[in-house]
């Protein structure tokens, strides 16, 4: 951020630092142009919605004495990824839309992680997480390319 400044009308304090309110979001455009008005319309949130049932079924093969490790780690992950996004859209400054879409993009990777030690750990094979992965990397990169077409329209 350039010239970082204590000016309140330019900035907000937040417990991770000094972040740019920048312009509001009432309105983003998708990077196929079309024009979206509410966080339910974006592609990256739909599709983070459509990866909670495939997550939620497969951790009910992991053990019982993981539902209060990798079950509930990975699960409240898969929530966090169209939550943050949400969250970020509700706040109504494209700054705090690009923190959640970091923050949701953190959570996939996390999911990543989770499931590949699931797999070290033989709780579930490559067969299981592989569509996960899959789902996982197409979800990452568009949040990606939507971070950096909202980033380079300041």
């Amino acid at each position: 951020m350039e010239n970082m400044t204590n000016d309140p009308l330019k900035h907000d304090w937040n417990l991770n630092g000094l972040y740019e309110l920048g312009e509001t979001i009432s309105m983003v455009a998708e990077p196929d142009g079309r024009k979206v008005t509410n966080f339910k319309d974006l592609w990256v949130w739909k599709t983070g919605m459509e990866l909670l049932k495939p997550v939620y079924t497969v951790t009910r093969k992991l053990p019982k004495e993981e539902l209060y490790g990798l079950t509930s780690q990975l699960r409240r992950a898969a929530v966090s990824v169209p939550s943050n996004i949400a969250e970020g859209w509700g706040r109504n400054k494209k700054g705090y839309l690009l923190l959640g879409l970091s923050y949701s993009r953190g959570s996939l990777h996390e999911i990543e992680t989770q499931l590949l030690a699931c797999v070290e750990l033989e709780f579930l094979t490559q067969d299981d997480i592989q569509p996960l992965l899959d789902k996982i990397a197409g979800i990452s990169t568009g949040l990606l390319r939507f971070m950096n077409n909202l980033g380079s329209k300041r």
